[in-house]
């Protein structure tokens, strides 16, 4: 088999991994249901200590945490979320909601972002009373709908791990196509006898 035959098989099993991986995203949004099954989540970052909630499915990942009071001193740093889902630090003493999501698979390609402040906004909903499994389904809504107060990421790390670890099943296909088309060829040219 020539070096040009491979480099198409690999060349293109890349561009099936690549859009194989950009098609989880729709294909999360198709598939949604309540996610019920929660784990807790506390961080402290300096000053300020985060109370909330983690939601999992196959290709979605939501974390809705509100803070629960400021720390009378510096505190190290406890828990850990991945860095798209990281609250940004409260301006002040006011209770303050942040909500992440996380889209895509095996990890997340795109994260959308939302910060609440004021009672009268109602996403992201607040920790305690987002139970119902809900609210993961409305941030993939919103985040593939626009919503103009989401911060989206498009997370290309990320992303190019799921190109190629998409890319490989693409890769085994196609080397698979072509050890059947060389074992026929060889077999028609192959004198009988």
């Amino acid at each position: 088999m020539s070096g040009r035959r491979r480099a198409f098989e690999a060349s293109a099993a890349l561009a099936l991994g690549a859009a194989s991986a950009v098609a989880t995203v729709p294909l999360a949004r198709m598939t949604m249901t309540a996610i019920t099954d929660s784990t807790e989540v506390f961080l402290v970052r300096g000053t300020a200590a985060w109370s909330g909630t983690e939601r999992r499915s196959a290709m979605i990942r939501w974390i809705n945490v509100e803070t629960v009071g400021p720390l009378v001193s510096e505190s190290a740093r406890i828990g850990e979320v991945p860095d798209w889902a990281e609250p940004a630090p409260p301006a002040d003493v006011r209770l303050v909601r942040a909500a992440a999501v996380g889209i895509g698979w095996p990890l997340p390609l795109i994260a959308a972002a939302w910060r609440a402040d004021r009672g009268d906004e109602v996403f992201p909903p607040p920790a305690e009373r987002d139970t119902s499994g809900e609210s993961p389904k409305e941030a993939v809504r919103r985040t593939l709908d626009g919503d103009p107060k989401a911060t989206r990421t498009l997370l290309v790390p990320q992303a190019i791990a799921d190109a190629l670890l998409l890319a490989l099943p693409w890769w085994l296909l196609l080397r698979g196509i072509s050890w059947m088309r060389a074992r026929r060829f060889a077999r028609a040219v192959t004198p009988p006898g």
